[in-house]
């Protein structure tokens, strides 16, 4: 709605996970340098944790999109309520098996083995992705462990990436779930953005969407995202967003001030949950 207004080709704090738009901070490089090394390394297990809007499904996109030709992925993403069979069964869907309906446990893992195997004898590195992992239940936390079972002498079979939010660290912490753990071999928490990283963070987006940092923003409101964000990137993009709308609905350019400290006001008092006097005023 606003591109044309700011000289954007397209939008440039979208909250879809484009990778294009990741701007690498420390945490997220190293997030990125870790992820990749653990996937083609055949490291077995790599877990990739961060709080909600933190930036971890565009990271893991941006690793899967540097991964060698040679690499097939899978990509578990509805984790809600999965018993050990139903993670079988999707996984089984995602890799494109055939088991005979009814089939027991042991029957869908004779077929992924063999799968496997084929794959390895072929030369390609097979990865399974289980994004939200934090909604897994226990039995089915297991039944990822066993999975790591799939191995030979010299090779893991399947290279397993969990993800998820602090609370999968919790689980994981568990005295049932101590050999899961221990089988972790590479794992990073991202964390949020430091105050310095911020004005890059708003400056790679834009620029990713075409348009001039310093023609957007009046200067220095860097420490209003900061405060109202907490250095989450999703709120962040959200507070740009809304910014430039509400600008844009007044012909403002740049964004001035008054806008952003309005709109910052409203995503502090959702992120607090604390409703703020002045918010019901606000455009």
């Amino acid at each position: 709605m606003y591109e044309a207004f700011f000289g954007f080709r397209e939008l440039p704090f979208s909250l879809t996970p484009d990778p294009r738009f990741l701007w690498l901070s420390e945490t997220h490089e190293e997030g990125l340098a870790a992820l990749f090394y653990g996937i083609t390394r055949r490291k077995g297990f790599v877990l990739l944790t961060g709080e909600v809007g933190s930036g971890k499904t565009t990271l893991l996109r941006a690793v899967l999109e540097r991964l060698p030709p040679e690499t097939d992925t899978a990509l578990v993403l509805n984790t809600a309520q999965l018993g050990s069979i139903d993670l079988l069964k999707l996984i089984g869907t995602e890799f494109g098996l055939a088991v005979t309906q009814g089939g027991t446990k042991a029957d869908y893992l004779i077929v992924l083995n063999r799968f496997l195997l084929g794959r390895l004898e072929r030369g390609v590195n097979t990865v399974l992705v289980i994004d939200e992992a934090q909604n897994l239940g226990m039995e089915a936390l297991e039944e990822v462990r066993l999975l790591s079972n799939l191995e030979t002498d010299t090779d893991k079979l399947l290279q397993i990436v969990l993800t998820g939010q602090p609370e999968l660290l919790e689980k994981l912490a568990d005295p049932s779930l101590r050999q899961l753990r221990q089988r972790i071999a590479i794992e990073h928490h991202v964390d949020t953005l430091q105050p310095d990283e911020v004005g890059p963070y708003l400056r790679h987006r834009v620029e990713v969407a075409g348009g001039k940092y310093e023609s957007i923003f009046e200067p220095g409101l860097e420490p209003l995202f900061y405060s109202a964000s907490l250095g989450c990137p999703r709120l962040m993009s959200l507070l740009a967003d809304r910014s430039l709308l509400a600008a844009y609905s007044r012909q403002r350019r740049p964004v001035p001030r008054a806008v952003v400290e309005s709109k910052a006001r409203q995503i502090s008092a959702a992120r607090t949950g604390r409703p703020t006097s002045s918010a019901a005023g606000m455009t």
